[in-house]
């Protein structure tokens, strides 16, 4: 667009008489000139080329201030958003999510995975809901960030709002769309994977039975000189001591075997990940006349994931409908259906996934051997065979949803407006899982923990979603003033069950029946939850130039008590269009418009406590015999109140040498008090936690800048190329947090709460070095860790050393800050350049200056075939070294050594498409290509994942997730 441009915006912004909209060049950042912040757009034809059936995923590096990240390379695999930070220690930070005006659930439910969790995490690894929204039906999204930007849609929008408009139909010629895609993808980038043909140990003595001799088997660590005639080395502790078996638990001396013998060894990637197809189907029809427009929709996509046996497919269904029922009324209704199924594997958070199955068994093992009954053979006597997962598990997620709305528009007299509207979201989705019974040998004194005698599960999730809106809004100009009140009401109803149960000891069947042992009760929950709110703003503009928007909020929530259920959030705004002073001077052919602007808003947080957090919950169990109750650790706290969100911002907007350059630009100041947070208490008091709100002098703070540029390069008859750069940086603090401390995860993971740091901060063990940096090494030349006096509670800690080496009086492994998982930055660079018909686009996305823990290169070291292990065989490093770093020598893990770099600069987009014309009715065809390359240094697959999903408190998790796969798209597309 080259000019100010009006867009139909037909949610609750035209009802507020904010529909002029300004767009420069090819930005995706549109003004609206009442507005005090800015409103990222982003549109069909921006979506239509992304090469992903994920909404979420199509949006990455096209939102300014949003960190929008995929999770899991899974053909539904979740995805994160982030507009401007982390807002909270235990509530989410997601966005509000609104499709044509109904607020939608995008939450992420474990019905599958119910079983093993081997990183302690709790967190679901899977989809979330909005992979059910089918991207061919989207017109447009548009994203407000921050409090001030979304305070008008209350206690739910703190964390910003994604409104998603659907397709509607127009007055006129009958309209025929169809597309299809065929899709490939693969791994884009394998790891390593010694094939160094040597192994410390003594052959036939691999496939030990107790725990102790699992920790031999890994670390080759042997108890006295317990193999005759072979060649072994003492253990020393750091000091030079002789090591007592402090780290395994075990009291004599240890040895290293230091003897080798020849093996043969795999690369297993080969095996577990394969070439996989889709394809994707859409038809559309919409027209019209001047009283009656429509518009359908029909979708169907099936993809197969990179590991074998795993797929999505999604059957989707629309129907738009706007009537005129006179000249001064007008009906609109929607519905929106999705029948969607996946075929999965275990998530990345137990040892049973056949990613963690590859990195947790040394690669010595010909996984495709079979015994005389055509039956896979096992590796370690205590793992899995990641073949025997991928052929003979099955896992699926079923979803049914329905999105349904209708809204009524009067405009009885001039300037008066009334909008009431109603919205449904409901949804069924059910998880099945099965284990087959594996035909292994099993250990006699450890369980391995994928259940070999079979495993079956079923858990059922229903959710339901309604919401009303009333609205009314009049306008009216005073000579050079003009006036837009608006005031209204809304209300949000949520009604949500879950219900699980497991079984194992399978002889035959895969059904819940066929279970000889359902050792875990039926776990069932119900909860409902009401929220109100209403609202009155004011907009006064003068002579079309400097706006003054003031607003008022009262919400209402059923999860707090009444004297804390009702909270006021106030708003205002400030714009002003300074280009409309030049204006016939000259100065427009320059600076064709500007505008400064500044906004404040507070908002609250709903998400930090369930529905029934604030009584006493009581827990059901068996007892000799009889059904028992008994009371949550977690008491009881009736003064809870929802955290508060104050956002201070001032923007910036101009475009140059008529609209052919834009600039935007946004500076924000967001402040979260009322913190809530479970705070620890003594069991004496009947529990040992308690939810609370924060004392006012803890707090998280958001501070950030965003910048988009936009340029129409050139311009003339036959060529066209325009660019576009998306900046931004938030800086994220925690400050005085009780205790100073708060860890976020369990089975020794670093993700924490520290003061004065970012959320979500890695805090761990770290290694001992000198004045220049250097690591100081034992006697025997191992790593490891600093030791000192520091408590277990967070202080800063001393260090203590004699001769330059850690001293027996430091008896503590310290801990500190050794990673950061949020960036310093990100940003996108897109490009697009056409000639006539042809047109060439690209994406760039870059995630600067963040860490990931890679828990993947900890248990490939450990068990034999990382880059360490292989330096340690070839001779490179001391025997031991990889015992050192695990904690497998007079310690625990030095976790500083499993911290990398995360950033990246990926090639996200790139595509070339041809479009025929009118005079071949309207036929376009293209390649697309995604994901296809990532300038990095990170070790393992790729730094853009999460094993813990969509969580907001672990984040920079890598524990065997399935990695993002390269994509390359053909589509093709017709339209008469």
């Amino acid at each position: 667009a080259t000019k100010e441009q009006t867009v139909d915006i037909s949610l609750k912004e035209d009802a507020l008489g904010l529909d002029e909209v300004i767009v420069t060049g090819n930005s995706t950042t549109t003004t609206r000139r009442q507005l005090g912040n800015s409103i990222s757009v982003v549109r069909a034809d921006a979506l239509e080329r992304t090469g992903t059936t994920n909404t979420l995923a199509a949006l990455s590096g096209k939102v300014m201030g949003a960190q929008i990240s995929q999770n899991s390379g899974d053909p539904a695999g979740g995805m994160s958003v982030r507009l401007r930070g982390a807002g909270s220690i235990n509530s989410s930070s997601d966005p509000l999510y609104i499709i044509d005006g109904v607020i939608v659930d995008n939450s992420s439910q474990n019905v599958i995975n119910r079983s093993g969790d081997a990183m302690s995490s709790g967190f679901s690894a899977g989809q979330n809901r909005l992979i059910d929204i089918n991207p061919n039906d989207i017109e447009r999204v548009e994203v407000l960030n921050g409090a001030a930007a979304a305070a008008i849609y209350g206690s739910r929008a703190a964390n910003g709002v994604v409104q998603i408009f659907t397709k509607r139909g127009k007055a006129g010629k009958n309209v025929i769309e169809f597309s299809s895609t065929l899709m490939h993808s693969s791994l884009r980038q394998k790891i390593f994977m010694s094939q160094v043909g040597e192994r410390f140990g003594v052959k036939g003595n691999d496939r030990l039975e107790t725990t102790q001799d699992r920790l031999t088997t890994i670390l080759n660590l042997y108890p006295n000189v317990a193999v005759p005639g072979k060649t072994a080395v003492q253990v020393m502790d750091a000091n030079g001591v002789k090591y007592a078996g402090v780290g395994l638990g075990a009291t004599p001396a240890r040895f290293l075997i230091t003897d080798k013998y020849a093996v043969k060894r795999y690369d297993y990637q080969d095996d577990i990940f394969s070439d996989a197809m889709g394809m994707d189907n859409n038809l559309s029809m919409s027209g019209g006349n001047d009283k009656t427009q429509y518009f359908a929709s029909f979708g169907f996509l099936d993809n197969d994931g990179i590991i074998t046996n795993t797929n999505y497919k999604k059957y989707t269904g629309r129907l738009n409908l706007d009537q005129m029922l006179s000249s001064w009324a007008k009906f609109s209704a929607g519905l929106g259906y999705t029948y969607g199924v996946s075929q999965d594997m275990p998530n990345g958070n137990n040892f049973f996934n056949p990613i963690s199955a590859l990195f947790i068994s040394d690669n010595v093992w010909d996984i495709n051997e079979r015994d005389a009954n055509g039956n896979l053979k096992q590796t370690e006597k205590v793992r899995i065979n990641p073949l025997s997962i991928i052929e003979t598990y099955k896992m699926s997620q079923r979803t049914n949803r329905t999105i349904a709305n209708a809204k009524l528009e009067l405009f009885p007299i001039k300037g008066l407006k009334i909008d009431a509207s109603v919205g449904s979201d409901a949804y069924t989705l059910r998880g099945d899982e099965y284990h087959a019974r594996l035909p292994y040998e099993l250990s006699a004194t450890v369980v391995p923990d994928f259940y070999p005698d079979g495993y079956v599960a079923q858990a059922v999730s229903n959710v339901s979603l309604l919401n009303h809106n009333f609205i009314v809004n009049y306008s009216k100009e005073f000579g050079k003033v003009s006036s837009s009140t608006t005031a209204g009401y809304d209300i949000q109803y949520s009604n949500t069950s879950f219900i699980s149960q497991e079984g194992r000891g399978l002889s035959f069947g895969t059904t819940l029946n066929a279970a000889s042992n359902l050792f875990k009760r039926t776990e069932p929950s119900k909860s409902e939850q009401l929220q109100n709110g209403y609202f009155v703003q004011q907009t006064f503009g003068y002579n079309n130039q400097i706006y003054l928007t003031v607003a008022g909020r009262i919400d209402g929530s059923s999860v707090f008590a009444p004297e804390n259920r009702n909270q006021f959030y106030p708003k205002a705004g400030l714009s002003w269009v300074l280009s409309d002073y030049w204006k016939g001077k000259g100065i427009e052919k320059i600076v064709s418009s500007a505008k400064i602007r500044a906004s404040f808003g507070e908002a609250g947080n709903l998400t930090g406590i369930g529905a029934y957090d604030r009584f006493d919950n009581y827990g059901v169990s068996a007892f000799n015999g009889l059904t028992s109750i008994a009371p949550s650790r977690v008491l009881a706290n009736a003064n809870v109140k929802p955290e508060r969100k104050r956002e201070t911002e001032f923007g910036l907007d101009l475009s140059f040498l008529n609209n052919r350059i834009g600039l935007n630009v946004n500076v924000y100041d967001q402040k979260v008090t009322d913190l809530l947070i479970t705070g620890v208490m003594a069991a004496s008091g009947g529990g040992t936690r308690i939810i609370k709100n924060a004392p006012d002098s803890t707090y998280l703070t958001n501070k950030g800048v965003e910048i988009m540029l936009t340029a129409n390069v050139i311009k003339t008859k036959n060529f066209n190329w325009n660019v576009g750069v998306n900046w931004s940086t938030n800086k994220n603090k925690i400050f005085a947090v009780e205790g100073g401390l708060i860890s976020l995860r369990g089975a020794d993971g670093t993700q924490s709460v520290v003061n004065g740091q970012p959320y979500g901060v890695f805090y761990g063990r770290y290694y001992a070095r000198d004045a220049s940096g250097n690591l100081l090494l034992t006697s025997t030349g191992l790593r490891q860790p600093t030791r000192g006096t520091q408590p277990i509670s967070y202080q800063a800690g001393k260090e203590v050393l004699e001769n330059g080496q850690p001293s027996t009086k430091g008896t503590v492994e310290l801990r500190k800050v050794i990673g950061d998982p949020n960036p310093d930055w990100v940003g996108s660079f897109t490009s697009g350049l056409s000639f006539k018909k042809l047109t060439f686009a690209f994406q760039f996305d870059a995630f600067w200056g963040a860490d990931i823990y890679n828990w993947n290169r900890i248990t490939s070291n450990n068990v034999g075939w990382g880059e360490i292990a292989e330096q340690e065989i070839k001779g490179i490093v001391p025997r031991g070294t990889v015992a050192s770093i695990a904690g497998g020598i007079g310690g625990q893990r030095i976790q500083e050594e499993h911290v990398e770099d995360a950033s990246y600069i990926k090639l996200r987009e790139l595509s070339l498409t041809y479009d025929f014309g009118a005079k071949a009715k309207g036929l376009n065809i293209g390649i697309i290509g995604r994901n296809l390359y990532s300038f990095d240094s990170y070790q393992g697959f790729d730094p853009e994942t999460n094993s813990a999903g969509q969580s907001d408190r672990v984040r920079g998790d890598d524990f065997g997730a399935v990695p993002i796969p390269r994509s390359i798209m053909v589509r093709a597309g017709i339209k008469f």
